[in-house]
């Protein structure tokens, strides 16, 4: 704004870019299993991602695929001219630790908009998780996703406490203040609830029809209540 004839600007603090923030995560692995930088790797991944690949070996693939462009930019070709092996890939990733993913939740919240935005919260079995050898079942996690952002906000895996449980726990590490969070109405038992409004927070139930007994009640209770009998006629 103008003011005594001088320009006055507000400060701003400025926000790290993902990049930015990659470059300051710890490198979990050994220095002898470092032939990339975690931070080039990683980027990799989320380009791959942007690019709508859904699955790990896709990323890579299309990190293969354009190499000759994201190399120089990600760091990757300091010691290297050849794509990473796609085993180099899922090491890095295995040797994740929680507090790697928190560390980019926080970064997320910190976001312009990320603070006001809606959360939808669900249940969601991890697409290639499932393994024959040994037999083990798909990996069964609660997902908070921002709705505005269009960004996993965090994940908490579904144990012995099943999904109400899974779901406190994400609920309980994240900023809920001002936000609305949106679940489906069998997730909104009175637990869930409870984490919810100790947050600050608001919650939307959504009904689906795999829910007909509770549909039908709502239905039955619910159409009275906005259209009572009469209601709209003129009477002359």
């Amino acid at each position: 704004m103008l003011h005594g004839g001088e320009s006055t600007m507000s400060e701003s603090v400025p926000v790290k870019s993902v990049w930015e923030h990659l470059q300051e995560m710890p490198d979990p692995r050994s220095r002898r299993g470092r032939s990339y930088p975690m931070a080039g790797l990683l980027g990799l991944v989320i380009l791959g991602a942007l690019h709508g690949e859904c699955s790990l070996r896709g990323m890579w693939m299309w990190g293969c695929k354009h190499w000759q462009q994201i190399a120089r930019p990600l760091g990757l070709l300091i010691g290297r001219e050849h794509p990473p092996a796609y085993n180099t890939l899922r090491y890095l990733l295995r040797a994740l630790h929680t507090q790697h993913l928190a560390s980019l939740e926080a970064w997320m919240q910190a976001q312009p908009g990320g603070e006001a935005e809606a959360i939808s919260v669900d249940g969601k079995h991890l697409e290639g998780s499932r393994r024959l050898q040994p037999p083990r079942p798909a990996l069964e996690v609660v997902t908070a996703v921002g709705q505005e952002m269009k960004l996993v906000l965090g994940q908490e895996e579904v144990a012995a406490g099943g999904e109400v449980a899974a779901a406190v726990a994400l609920l309980k590490r994240l900023p809920l203040r001002g936000r609305v969070v949106v679940a489906d109405a069998g997730l909104l038992c009175r637990p869930v609830v409870d984490a919810i409004l100790e947050g600050e927070g608001d919650y939307l139930g959504v009904v689906k029809a795999n829910q007909p007994q509770l549909h039908e009640a709502l239905e039955t209770w619910g159409e009275p209540q906005i259209s009572p009998p009469g209601a709209g006629t003129t009477r002359r």
